[in-house]
């Protein structure tokens, strides 16, 4: 079946969408270049105190350097959830785009922070300890697995995208379906019917968000192995310390995920605000669908542009870590970090 006239009509808004979301990505990359330049310096200084902090730790293990160590090891995390980042940008474009429930964003914030601290390990034990690589090495090797981790935050855009189509057609398609009706029934009956209709093809926010779109936000985000975390698990292997680098690695993620769940609450009290807003303004629960659909579209499309823009320059731009001694901001994407 062919689109209706009012989906049809309706593209030149999402057009719209997207371009203001291109603008966005533009004004990101030049006006917070600054403010990233200054965010991985103080970056570098805390993985340098994390250096001091481990190597003290292993001479003398005493509580007060278990302190210190966690400690600094949570701000790095902090401060490292507050630069650019392709994590942050994939879930607040979701939240604010899409949906959900505050618990549930909770969720995707830690669990995604978490999995980065878990794939750094892991990544860590394969590379370093099963296959004897250099920490160096091991920093390279990131690089392909950011690959599979931009690759999968195009894949869930286009997979967001499709759910967003999908209510549009059947909202476009009750809506015609009501005003046919309206011609052939009494009144009474129409009345009815709307009703009837309106409750079927209602989506709440906290139901959007299903376990495949779970898995799959958390996979793009966590996939990516925080470097600064690998940097980390390699000093700690060179002092025979690899159980203090991963308490050090755990400790980052709960300071990122703490951070990235400010932004989820932020993007999900923006939409709320929204909602509220676009429902006092409008006369039907069907427009209101209508309009969420379409910024659900333009959300899922910012998604894919996101990761297909990321992977692009991955690959035009070799790996390196935040923390190495060249200056990366200015070899990397700002949204890599």
């Amino acid at each position: 079946m062919s689109l209706t006239r009012p989906f049809t009509r309706h593209l030149g808004l999402m057009l719209g969408l997207l371009l203001v979301a291109a603008v966005i990505i533009i004004v990101w990359q030049g006006g917070f270049q600054s403010v990233s330049y200054q965010l991985l310096g103080w970056q570098r200084d805390l993985h340098r105190s994390l250096t001091l902090a481990i190597t003290e730790l292993s001479r003398t293990p005493t509580m007060a350097t278990w302190v210190s160590l966690l400690s600094i090891s949570f701000a790095y995390g902090v401060f490292h959830a507050a630069g650019p980042g392709h994590g942050k940008a994939v879930l607040a474009t979701y939240l604010a785009t899409h949906g959900g429930a505050v618990k549930r964003a909770l969720g995707l914030s830690f669990t995604a922070s978490l999995l980065q601290g878990i794939t750094a390990i892991l990544l860590v034990v394969v590379l370093v300890y099963g296959l004897g690589w250099i920490t160096r090495q091991a920093m390279g090797s990131v690089a392909w697995v950011e690959q599979a981790s931009f690759l999968l935050v195009a894949a869930l855009g286009v997979w967001l995208c499709l759910r967003a189509v999908k209510q549009l057609r059947a909202a476009y398609q009750a809506h015609r379906n009501e005003h046919s009706h309206s011609h052939s029934h009494s009144h009474s009956h129409s009345h009815e019917h709307s009703h009837c209709c309106g409750g079927a093809h209602h989506i709440e926010p906290q139901q959007a968000l299903d376990w495949r779109t779970a898995i799959m936000t958390v996979g793009a985000i966590g996939m990516r192995p925080c470097s600064g975390a690998v940097l980390m698990l390699g000093a700690a292997s060179l002092l025979g310390q690899f159980e203090v680098g991963m308490a050090s690695v755990l400790a980052m993620s709960l300071g990122t995920g703490i951070t990235v769940s400010a932004l989820a609450l932020a993007s999900i009290l923006a939409r709320g605000w929204a909602q509220r807003r676009l429902t006092k303004q409008q006369h039907s629960q069907r427009s209101v669908q209508k309009v969420t659909g379409w910024v659900a579209l333009a959300g899922g499309a910012l998604i894919v542009i996101l990761g297909v823009s990321l992977s692009v320059a991955g690959i035009a731009q070799p790996a390196s870590g935040p923390l190495l001694n060249e200056p990366p901001a200015q070899q990397r994407h700002p949204l890599t970090g």
